[in-house]
């Protein structure tokens, strides 16, 4: 089963579902920026996306370059990601840092998001190098590439109550465990198999 944005109606509060998306902080505030920067109803270019449009949600903003061969490379990465991680994703292969269970489902739903394209809405666990664990829910928007560039995602964070905290890690990892993930359409359906 998959959502248009005009299908989400969830109530307020704590995100527990994906579908209820447009009730968080920048999420309606994101999409209606993306949708307004369509031209002919395509997917917006990448060269015209200017983040400073965002500047209220741009610490939890993300921008990645899909480069297609596993490697998905951070554009961007806003103060508050940079805080949780603990460390700047900005030129790093954002996938080396997802937990090995979820690595390839994650790099399948990155191609699928500017392949197909859709939008994602995703709910993960993340385990951080100072042991704390949290709760993240993200809309994952495609961007078209720009001139001899590569396609892009845009990505707005919305972090959840703390999951709990376990012994410190050498190094974070995201997406430890998928907790819930749907296709967006974007007006071009969605991909068959789920997220």
């Amino acid at each position: 089963m998959h959502y248009s944005p005009n299908d989400l109606n969830g109530g307020p509060g704590r995100s527990t579902d994906v579908r209820n998306w447009r009730q968080l902080a920048g999420f309606s505030e994101l999409f209606d920026y993306w949708n307004s920067l369509r031209a002919d109803g395509d997917v917006p270019r990448a060269d015209k996306f200017d983040l400073l449009a965002l500047t209220q949600w741009l610490p939890n903003l993300m921008l990645l370059d899909i480069h297609g061969d596993g490697n998905v490379v951070g554009r961007f990465a806003g103060t508050a990601m940079v805080d949780r991680m603990g460390y700047d994703l900005t030129r790093q292969n954002v996938v080396l840092d997802q937990a090995s269970v979820s690595r390839d489902r994650t790099m399948n739903a990155y191609n699928m998001v500017v392949s197909h394209p859709c939008g994602l809405s995703a709910r993960y666990t993340n385990h951080y190098s100072s042991g704390r664990s949290g709760i993240i829910h993200t809309l994952y928007l495609p961007l078209q590439a720009p001139a001899n560039g590569n396609a892009r995602i845009v990505g707005l964070n919305h972090r959840e109550a703390d999951a709990g905290y376990a012994e410190p890690i050498e190094r974070t990892e995201s997406a430890t465990d998928i907790l819930a993930a749907e296709w967006v359409d974007l007006g071009f359906g969605t991909p068959p198999e789920k997220p």
